[in-house]
């Protein structure tokens, strides 16, 4: 953990990268890093790159936009990715040094000059968290906020299991600084009619196989029909959760370029290494990959229901 720091302290500029398509958990993270480092030291410039989580940008902050030679005076930190290609934005390979921390099981080489890989943590945002309150940092609102939000969004408001006993210290250690929690429920509960329409799709088309698996190729004809974005109909796989005889589900989102978005979940059945045989990755119980095309779909259903049997 003090290397980090120490790391940290040896740069005037620091740049945080985060992974394609951003979730609570990559957004989070790097906005409470981002926080927590210019709120416990003096003269840095530090920018969080990437497309980031809009709907939460008037709640913790914009993204940052710098050029190259920013970059390349840089130390880059990687959160919440476990290997270099999910990295969005690759110029973090322009930096000086490279830090990565993540709680992701890993895949392939990650060139980095300290590595930080904690699986048994249930969100990065959680590790960040641990790095500031066990090297006694000052922990403020600014940055608990965003940790707040990726702590209880990749642990599904604390229904994913296992979880550590850390992740219940870290978010009452991050409440106790005096953050407004009811702004991001107001946020993540709010529910808009295209999406209410397109849950009725769900709940009318999901097909089941023969041993349980829960499945939903979605066609981009039907994302046109829906009016919704790709990314935001793969994300909905937790609307078919908890359906009674059928521990694993997954949703295959078709692009405009016909490429597909695959997310997998489950309730104690590791999808993870068949998100990983497909190029995919992520944890045990909640991962996902992508496909050149919709058709591809009937390949991951087959293993997933083989993997019932």
């Amino acid at each position: 953990m003090d290397k980090i720091w120490e790391k940290i302290k040896e740069y005037d500029v620091i740049t945080i990268f985060g992974h394609v398509i951003p979730d609570g958990d990559c957004y989070g993270s790097q906005m409470g890093l981002k926080n927590a480092i210019l709120d416990n030291f003096e003269g840095k410039k530090v920018y969080a790159l990437g497309s980031g989580w809009p709907k939460f940008f008037s709640l913790m902050g914009e993204m940052d936009i710098v050029d190259d030679e920013t970059i390349a005076s840089s130390l880059a930190i990687c959160l919440d990715c476990a290997n270099e290609e999910r990295i969005e934005d690759q110029r973090f390979k322009k930096a000086k040094e490279i830090i990565k921390i993540d709680h992701h099981i890993e895949q392939g080489e990650f060139k980095a000059c300290i590595t930080h890989v904690d699986n048994d943590k249930i969100a990065t945002c959680e590790i960040i968290t641990e790095l500031i309150v066990k090297s006694s940092l000052k922990l403020t609102k600014a940055a608990s906020l965003p940790l707040f939000l990726g702590l209880v969004t990749d642990s599904g408001r604390f229904l994913y299991q296992p979880i550590d006993p850390f992740a219940y210290i870290a978010a009452s250690k991050l409440v106790e600084t005096g953050i407004d929690v009811s702004n991001i429920y107001d946020v993540l509960y709010e529910v808009d009619e295209k999406s209410l329409r397109f849950k009725g799709y769900i709940f009318s088309s999901y097909k089941k196989t023969e041993h349980g698996v829960i499945y939903l190729p979605i066609p981009k004809e039907v994302i046109h029909e829906y009016g919704i974005d790709y990314n935001a109909a793969a994300s909905m796989v937790n609307s078919v959760a908890n359906i009674k005889g059928s521990p694993i589900w997954v949703f295959f989102s078709e692009s405009d370029e016909g490429t597909v978005r695959v997310e997998f979940r489950s309730k104690g059945v590791e999808v993870q290494p068949i998100a990983a045989k497909y190029g995919g990755g992520g944890h045990p119980y909640a991962a996902g990959c992508k496909l050149d095309n919709l058709e591809d779909h009937k390949y991951i259903v087959n293993d997933l229901d083989k993997l019932l049997k």
